[in-house]
């Protein structure tokens, strides 16, 4: 099967689901990447996991019931989807939603029932946020071109892959440090995890 990255004609600027960042053009065939041999992911899997965030993220949009909006994490097609919604139902669909993409592999769904949108959250997220990227970028034990971060009303949340699990532990002590964090969502996965593996064998 080709890889959906291989045929896409489009330009895609992709800031890195990491942290510190990486810049992919596909156009033609043409494929530049800044920084990309040091993350674990390929540039086939990055490029594929945009796509696939491209078309969750418009499918949730179009979906009633799901008035707060819903925040999605793609990494090697292991989506997290975190934020509020108004009505359990609601958490379903996004569920069923998010399998119903081509590519995903697995649905971590952390979304809240809530009656507010809650966004008098969101510039406070956005500092948290600056400050566990910059944090982890400091740190020369960790990575950080590995990992991707979320924080939404106030719980972070981490994906990526790690080097190891002391690695790990330190991005969480990171994520633990910040001010008015409410709580730390793992979903980071170590390189040799034999689920890893098992969806990079299957790229290929």
């Amino acid at each position: 099967m080709i890889p959906r990255w291989l045929v896409s004609t489009i330009v895609v600027v992709l800031a890195s689901p990491a942290l510190s960042g990486c810049a992919l053009l596909v156009a033609g065939g043409v494929v530049a990447g800044v920084q990309t041999a040091r993350q674990e992911r390929t540039v086939g899997d990055a490029l594929d996991d945009r796509a696939i965030k491209t078309e969750l993220d418009a499918k949730l949009r179009g979906a009633s019931g799901l008035t707060f909006g819903v925040a999605t994490t793609v990494v090697e097609g292991r989506v997290l989807l975190a934020g509020r919604v108004s009505q359990p139902e609601a958490r379903l669909d996004a569920t069923r939603i998010a399998w119903a993409v081509e590519g995903v592999v697995k649905v971590d769904n952390d979304l809240e029932v809530a009656e507010t949108s809650g966004w008098l959250d969101r510039p406070q997220d956005f500092i948290m946020r600056q400050a566990l990227v910059a944090a982890i970028v400091a740190d020369s034990s960790v990575k950080d071109v590995n990992y991707t971060t979320d924080v939404v009303h106030g719980v972070v949340y981490l994906m990526g892959v790690g080097q190891d699990q002391e690695e790990v532990d330190r991005v969480v002590a990171h994520a633990n440090g910040l001010r008015n964090v409410k709580r730390v969502e793992n979903y980071v996965v170590l390189k040799d995890d034999p689920v890893r593996i098992n969806v990079t064998s299957q790229n290929e």
